[in-house]
């Protein structure tokens, strides 16, 4: 069995610069460095200069540089890669390339492989993903937020709120099961099951709450799945409060127009204009609802569809905080007294705890500069968090100034437009007949991330757009 290497790679590299410098002799050098007087003779005279010896030296520098550039593509674009999908495409480079390699061809390269790689770039990292469907990935994107903020600044300078904070609001609806799960960490033993009680009767009870870009709040608005609870439900709670209630124990157009009416026009403010920004589901939008903002002064913008956990500050900062808090206090609750529970009666004073613990003047403040909304600020939404715009629509390619190679759609096939459906983000395609060059070149050439060479292994994710379903 060969002997273990018992020496650091630093003192190999110092061992060698020393030799190299005629500093010190081979011998000298393996006294003072602690490296095997072969080892350092070999790497002196050039024996692992053409070895594949190491990790790093799998893949030449233009296939790393492009399959950086890959992962990177991939991942803007909403199709991050596994550490084992990444070891896959190594593999089809290395084959591409017909080369011979250390690397086991049916595993890929080792996690040690890996490792180095993402060391060498440490603007990479692993983490779990968050799941998006595909809607809200959709309409996440450059454009429909320029757009939205574009309409916002137009807004706020005609209606003159630039410096009147007091005077732009958010409102939004939240709920609450008695299902939500804990985010805190508990103790137990090794080995064993942890299990935690909580005093929240199951249902649904809904929060519709309003909050002011200089920080204040109005009155919350609950209500109840079914009716208004039999009992005393009042007590603890600001007299202000306001209630209702739906089969369902959501929101719908009577009850948000309830209160727009005793809640919002009330307490806003008498300065006008005002601006409410509220997302745009049908509860939300009526004709009467309409027709009392104009006659009180007060203007209305709809966030864009599936965007309201970018741009709604109700969404950014308060709700997650206040429903956490919500379950802490139950947790604790459930831990002094086993026998309590708070059903509907109670729930309305827990909540009211919550929010007095939870929503400071500084959090509200901070919800909207961290949406954009207040002061009004596109670059606070990076991009990283937007899929970008689709390279075959926004990037056309002309034939007369560039070489890329073109396929012609005759006038027995189809164009779609790029229309976004508003509520569910999917494309809304009137088709039409016509005769137009498209590129057929991969996109990653064509913007200099990958060599032609490996245009037919690292490949974009497929358009769904350009794949047409039937209906039967």
């Amino acid at each position: 069995m060969p002997q273990k290497k018992q020496y650091l790679q630093e003192s190999l590299d110092k061992a060698i610069g020393a030799v190299n410098s005629n500093k010190l002799s081979i011998s000298k050098a393996a006294t003072e460095y602690g490296v095997p007087r072969t080892t350092i003779s070999d790497h002196v005279n050039g024996k692992y200069d053409n070895h594949l010896n190491g990790p790093s030296k799998m893949l030449t520098d233009e296939e790393e540089t492009s399959l950086i550039n890959y992962v990177k593509y991939m991942a803007e674009r909403g199709f991050p890669l596994t550490r084992r999908m990444l070891k896959a495409f190594v593999i089809s480079i290395i084959e591409k390339a017909g080369r011979t390699t250390l690397f086991n061809m049916d595993k890929g390269p080792s996690n040690k492989w890996v490792n180095k790689l993402l060391n060498r770039h440490p603007e990479l990292s692993e983490k779990l993903p968050e799941q998006q469907d595909k809607a809200r990935r959709r309409m996440s994107n450059v454009t429909v937020v320029d757009q939205y903020f574009k309409l916002l600044v137009d807004t706020v300078d005609t209606l003159g709120l630039t410096n009147k904070p007091n005077q732009i609001f958010n409102c939004d609806e939240s709920g609450f099961s008695g299902k939500e799960k804990s985010k805190e960490k508990v103790l137990t033993l090794k080995g064993s099951h942890s299990y935690q009680q909580k005093v929240l009767v199951h249902g649904h009870i809904t929060v519709h709450m309003c909050i002011a870009a200089d920080g204040h709040v109005l009155p919350s608005f609950l209500i109840f799945d079914g009716c208004l609870p039999h009992r005393s439900f009042k007590d603890g709670v600001p007299d202000n409060w306001l209630y209702g209630s739906s089969e369902s124990g959501y929101m719908d157009t009577e009850l948000f127009e309830n209160w727009f009416d005793k809640v919002f026009i009330p307490f806003c403010g008498t300065r006008r204009p005002v601006l409410l920004i509220f997302d745009n589901h049908d509860s939300h939008i009526s004709i009467d609802l309409i027709e009392k903002a104009k006659a009180n002064n007060i203007h209305i913008i709809g966030l864009p569809p599936h965007t309201t956990h970018l741009l709604q500050p109700l969404d950014v900062a308060i709700f997650g905080p206040l429903k956490e808090k919500v379950n802490q206090l139950s947790v604790t609750l459930g831990n002094l007294n086993k026998c309590a529970t708070i059903g509907k009666a109670k729930f309305p004073a827990l909540l009211s705890t919550a929010i007095d613990q939870t929503i400071s003047l500084a959090r509200v403040k901070e919800s909207f500069r961290k949406s954009g909304m207040y002061p009004v600020d596109r670059s606070i939404i990076p991009n990283s968090q937007l899929a970008p715009a689709d390279f075959n629509k926004s990037e056309k390619t002309n034939k007369e100034t560039t070489d890329v190679d073109t396929t012609t759609i005759t006038s027995n096939e189809l164009q779609e437009s790029t229309i976004l459906c508003r509520c569910c983000g999917n494309i809304i395609s009137y088709v039409k007949e016509i005769e137009i060059n498209i590129p057929t070149e991969n996109p990653l050439v064509t913007k200099n991330l990958i060599p032609r060479s490996l245009a037919d292994v690292l490949l974009p994710p497929a358009n769904p757009s350009l794949a047409k379903k039937k209906n039967f």
